[in-house]
């Protein structure tokens, strides 16, 4: 090799890369893998005794492939394990851009994706779980998001609470349908959503059910799923995100299934940890939003269609990375009573007066005392101590402490 930029460096750089990432190597320092350059194509010959043999396979192989700009890798284990990548970069794959046919829906939970290489994708709600969808401005994210409203109102067996951070300039078109809900004011809705579903958690433990799905099957009262579907995910307050986090949590086997968007991965970093099951990611500005999102690279090296059409993504499901472009979709002039509500309901949503922090901290003056904890006094005032309520409860302790007396401390223990 002639240094790290030609391709034979760039295979050994990447592929050690992954090695890394994935958490392949049994040894920290050793030899990996060899190297054997041919005309058409280089061989990687890995070492059997340094390597963790399971977790170098067929998707480790995809994952060099898109990292190597689509070439050819092909894994071969007849007398070791070889990974043989081409040199030339193939044309890129053909994506037959069709329109969404909601005639097609395989069930009345099954959802949209798009068009794969060879097929079109359709993944069932209850199959999914739980949603995470990235990509930037323009790529084609709402357009899956719309189509996963459009076909979960057409089956009609799912209950959809939904914000957009627009005030309804995107989801207040579907008002008027049964089983839509707009949420004016999402930490108001959510957390009377929470209740209802804590109600539910009741109502299976009764029926000795351990989720609806199950309770369903067995021929009890229906449940209908709910699915929360929030766009802008990055603008909603950290309040607000901790609870989305944990309602996700809790209220699986109620019922619950979120589809959380963002056209900000990193700034969304939050809810990756709360386990979301399946990834959708359209391009990307930078590697740091595809590993947000999918956790791999990838994402940002998406190619734009010829006919500019947006939607080419990458998903990650079932622990397999699968390649789409988007349905084209059209997007429902809301009616007349949509609008009506929509201004009713926005009208009705006056914004929250900030509270100050001198009159948090005299609403809960008579349970403070001085050897209360930040996490206790976060707990009392209902609020997360973590963001920047953690430096507005440091503030409202010190404003506590400085405004009790002696005798009053002492009362109060």
């Amino acid at each position: 090799m002639n240094g790290p930029y030609n391709f034979t460096g760039q295979v050994a750089w990447k592929t050690l890369n992954l090695l890394v990432e994935r958490k392949a190597l049994l040894y920290p320092q050793g030899v990996a893998f060899y190297l054997w350059e041919l005309p058409e194509r280089v061989v990687v010959a890995f070492d059997p005794s340094a390597i963790s043999l399971e977790k170098v396979n067929a998707e480790f192989a995809h994952a060099l492939s898109t990292r190597l700009h689509g070439r050819i890798v092909v894994r071969t284990n007849s007398r070791g394990v070889f990974f043989q990548v081409g040199r030339e970069i193939p044309k890129a794959a053909t994506f037959e851009i069709m329109p969404l046919d909601l005639r097609k829906q395989p069930s009345p939970w099954h959802m949209p994706i798009g068009m794969t290489a060879t097929e079109p994708l359709w993944i069932s709600l209850m199959d999914g779980d739980s949603f995470l969808v990235g990509g930037s401005r323009g790529g084609g994210k709402s357009g899956v998001v719309h189509g996963i409203i459009q076909a979960l109102l057409h089956g009609g067996k799912t209950e959809i609470h939904a914000a957009d951070g627009k005030r309804g300039a995107e989801f207040g078109r579907y008002l008027g349908d049964p089983n839509f809900h707009f949420m004016g004011n999402p930490k108001r809705d959510l957390a009377a959503l929470s209740n209802q579903l804590a109600a539910r958690l009741d109502t299976l433990r009764e029926s000795g059910q351990p989720n609806i799905l199950m309770h369903n099957a067995m021929g009890n009262d229906f449940i209908t799923p709910i699915c929360i579907v929030i766009d802008e995910i990055a603008e909603m307050d950290d309040a607000t995100k901790e609870l989305i986090k944990g309602m996700v949590k809790l209220y699986r086997a109620a019922g619950l299934y979120p589809i959380l968007a963002t056209n900000d991965p990193v700034q969304s970093a939050i809810l990756v940890k709360a386990n979301l099951a399946t990834r959708i990611c359209f391009r990307v500005p930078s590697f740091q939003d595809s590993l947000t999102v999918l956790g791999q690279k990838g994402a940002e090296d998406l190619p734009k269609t010829e006919s500019g059409q947006p939607g080419r993504g990458l998903l990650i499901w079932k622990g397999r990375l699968t390649e789409f472009q988007a349905f084209k979709l059209d997007f429902p002039r809301p009616s007349e009573d949509a609008l009506r509500l929509l201004v009713s309901l926005m009208r009705d949503e006056k914004p929250e007066k900030p509270q100050a922090l001198e009159e948090i901290a005299e609403s809960i003056r008579m349970f403070w005392t001085p050897e209360l904890s930040g996490r206790k006094v976060a707990e009392l005032i209902g609020k997360p101590y973590g963001g920047s309520w953690k430096t507005k409860i440091d503030q409202i302790m010190e404003y506590l402490s400085a405004t009790t007396t002696i005798s009053q401390a002492e009362s109060s223990i």
